[in-house]
């Protein structure tokens, strides 16, 4: 693996996964005789946690590393919170909520299934700007803290929190919390998020003393790392 495939590879996985729940939860719903709940919380407490994972880590780093990350992010926020809010209403829709309760389950879905492709089309881009623009020695951490966002983040979509900020991290806190309290009341599921791939070093002179040799024809013969720099802008001493 080279820096950022950690990252990259995680983020794939959890889209298939959340994908794939997606589909469950769909199809449950066109055999009366299953039980449709347990198969649709699954999916919006994985799609709910990964969202306010992704704007809890990748967002601010896209914003602070990447050049025009401010629109990039704004771009992907907008779709995310349609995303959420689509979410809302299938959740609205599941326990009987009278707003919702006249909503067509394929309307729901066929919004759904349109707005996380989009949504995953979106965050692709986040990762591979990140990839291209980011520190690679710090970009190996970042599938990590993705997954442990994920681990304590809120089960449910709130649309209306805010997406950026310091207060929106604190607001995503509360609201976890809370969150966990309910799923517990109500007996939700809530699967674990999608564990980080582990970062192998891909160096040939790496490979070999870890006794790991695939020797890659594009490998280095050693791993290049960015020298830290001295606050008066040079590199460090060699």
């Amino acid at each position: 693996m080279t820096h950022g495939d950690s990252l990259t590879l995680t983020v794939e996985a959890t889209h298939r996964s959340l994908e794939d729940r997606m589909r469950a939860a769909r199809a449950v719903h066109l055999e009366p005789e299953r039980r449709p709940r347990d198969s649709t919380d699954a999916f919006l407490a994985a799609t709910s946690r990964h969202l306010a994972a992704v704007e809890a880590v990748l967002v601010p780093r896209v914003r602070e590393r990447v050049p025009g990350g401010v629109g990039v992010a704004k771009e992907y926020l907008e779709r995310a919170r349609d995303l959420e809010q689509t979410l809302t209403l299938v959740k609205a829709r599941l326990y009987g909520e009278a707003h919702a309760i006249y909503l067509s389950w394929a309307r729901l879905w066929g919004a759904v299934q349109g707005q996380l492709l989009e949504h995953n089309r979106l965050e692709l881009g986040l990762v591979a700007a990140l990839v291209r623009y980011d520190d690679p020695d710090d970009l190996d951490g970042l599938a990590q803290r993705v997954f442990d966002s994920e681990t304590h983040g809120p089960t449910r979509p709130h649309p209306h929190l805010p997406h950026t900020g310091m207060f929106s991290l604190v607001a995503r806190r509360v609201w976890a919390m809370a969150d966990r309290f309910w799923d517990a009341a109500e007996g939700r599921v809530v699967p674990q998020p999608v564990a980080p791939k582990k970062h192998r070093h891909d160096s040939l002179l790496a490979q070999y003393l870890v006794g790991d040799p695939h020797f890659q024809g594009d490998a280095p013969v050693t791993e290049h790392r960015h020298r830290p720099r001295h606050p008066g802008g040079g590199p460090g001493p060699a």
